[in-house]
């Protein structure tokens, strides 16, 4: 299915200012210039999103270099040309959906989730065409004055979702406790029940070896499924009620690093040995750590404020345990998710702040 979509570029007014620059462009600046510290910085807002309230979280390159993003309060999907400005906003064809998580899959097309409307879909970054792909599980009707499927919704709640090194699509459904797989080949579902009912399943990311990372935060644990045993393992965090808001697999492959968005910790799993070490933040009393990545500098990135609507992203080095923070411009921005796959840059969502951001960090490995 196409949809129809609207285009706004910088010149048009209606996407506010400018970005301060891009990549040492010569894009104009704003008055007010962030901080830098340390050999990273400052953070650099693109233009603010058309419409308003859209929630932004999560962001995504394209194979031709434009960024894409979830708008899960305004149900589309939204692309930004980093040299041109110029934003594409596209409706989704159900009008329940409120997209959330996302990722660019091996067949270049950009996946996501739909929260309400319980379904994967993806959109093809050439032509916008939007294919969708219903879940078996947990899905209702509002059929509505378009008929059936226009207005689908559902209880699955799909809040994460990652590629495995099967090559097929993971994600989990807090609604039904359970961890699903999609089949990129068939376009089949299948699904794993957790044992213990109401865990409270929260990310979902790749984990060490040929696993899946999964947290829960009713039960406060880790969890690894094998993508080709199917063997399912759990850990209990340390700190009670953590609260793990963010999953990260250490480049070696070996550890499992996490963020507890109410432990205020960065912590890390040895699946080998089963043991977990933790590592006090001190970048405030509301921190609330989230998502977080490796950046090119051999750092870990990471995103905080997402449930305070605070403004700060956080840098954590794995070797020291030292933690450093920059503001965005955007007071209570909400830093939602990142992405650090161009290396030189952290590019992340403002859930609040209505638009993306970046940050410049070294291109080579410091730890």
């Amino acid at each position: 299915m196409t949809v129809g979509f609207t285009q706004y570029t910088e010149d048009s007014g209606s996407v506010g200012h400018r970005a301060r620059s891009w990549r040492g462009s010569s894009l104009s600046q704003d008055a007010a210039t962030p901080a830098v510290v340390g050999d990273w910085g400052p953070i650099v807002e693109f233009p603010e999103f058309p419409t308003d309230l859209c929630y932004p979280c999560e962001a995504e390159w394209d194979l031709m270099g434009n960024i894409w993003t979830a708008q899960m309060n305004s149900n589309k999907m939204a692309r930004i040309n980093p040299e041109t400005l110029e934003i594409t906003e596209i409706p989704l064809p159900n009008k329940t959906a409120a997209p959330g998580p996302m990722e660019r899959g091996p067949d270049g097309n950009i996946w996501f989730a739909e929260v309400k409307g319980n379904a994967l879909a993806k959109i093809d970054p050439v032509t916008l065409e939007i294919t969708t792909y219903e879940l078996p599980w947990g899905t209702l009707y509002d059929a509505g004055p378009d008929g059936r499927g226009i207005h689908t919704f559902g209880t699955a709640q799909i809040m994460d979702m990652t590629f495995g090194k099967d090559g097929h699509l993971w994600f989990h459904m807090a609604g039904e406790n359970a961890i699903g797989r999609f089949n990129m080949e068939d376009h089949s579902f299948t699904k794993w029940d957790l044992e213990t009912p109401r865990s409270g399943l929260f990310c979902l990311q790749p984990g060490p070896g040929n696993t899946i990372a999964f947290s829960t935060w009713n039960t406060n644990e880790l969890g690894l499924i094998d993508v080709f045993t199917e063997e399912i393992r759990q850990w209990k965090i340390p700190t009670p009620h953590a609260l793990v808001g963010g999953l990260l697999r250490s480049p070696d492959g070996k550890y499992l690093w996490f963020s507890e968005g109410l432990g205020q910790k960065i912590g890390r799993l040895d699946p080998e040995t089963g043991e977990i070490e933790e590592w006090e933040l001190h970048g405030g009393p509301d921190l609330d750590p989230g998502a977080m990545r490796f950046g090119s500098d051999g750092m870990i990135y990471f995103v905080t404020g997402m449930y305070r609507n605070n403004n700060k992203l956080g840098r954590f080095n794995p070797v020291t345990k030292e933690d450093s923070y920059l503001e965005t411009p955007t007071a209570a921005s909400a830093p939602c998710d990142l992405n650090s796959e161009k290396p030189g840059m952290i590019v992340f969502g403002q859930f609040t702040g209505n638009r993306l951001a970046y940050v410049e960090i070294p291109e080579t490995p410091q730890v």
